[in-house]
């Protein structure tokens, strides 16, 4: 890790914790012009992992499927991404920290697996399609392995 890293980061690396969401996730993308509606709906979302993302050119919603299911009627031209699986990062991380997702985008990266993050208050998430979670959960496991191991590889 070079200079620009937390020093806290090899620590908080060791005893990285993350666990996969059971559910299966979608990705949409709608039309801002949409907000008023994707923010009506938002109450009957149920789902405890979710965000609703608003920026001038698209919203982006990352909900369960189930709860897809219930709004989607609302959006027919949403563009539309599946399934996709959520990690979260268990550690409550500190809002100070620098480089943990690089290192961790840098691994999944090396593992050829795309991410989505998700940053919340104290715990990070990671949005990965379903069929490359093998590998990231591995590559995760990797690591951890290769900051843990004094004699490996470091992160």
């Amino acid at each position: 890790m070079s200079a620009a890293y937390d020093p806290r980061l090899p620590g908080i690396l060791r005893q990285l914790r993350w666990s996969v969401r059971p559910e299966r996730y979608v990705l949409a993308g709608i039309d801002p012009r949409e907000t008023a509606v994707a923010l009506r709906l938002l109450a009957g979302i149920r789902s405890r992992l979710w965000q609703l993302f608003v920026a001038p050119d698209i919203i982006t919603f990352i909900v369960t499927e189930s709860d897809w299911r219930s709004v989607s009627p609302a959006f027919p031209r949403a563009r539309v991404e599946r399934p996709y699986r959520a990690v979260t990062i268990e550690n409550d991380l500190p809002p100070d920290l620098k480089g943990l997702l690089a290192v961790i985008s840098d691994a999944l990266a090396t593992a050829d697996v795309p991410i989505l993050a998700l940053s919340g208050f104290s715990r990070d998430h990671l949005l990965l399609r379903e069929a490359d979670l093998d590998r990231a959960l591995a590559a995760l496991d990797a690591l951890v392995s290769s900051v843990a191991d004094p004699g490996g590889a470091s992160a």
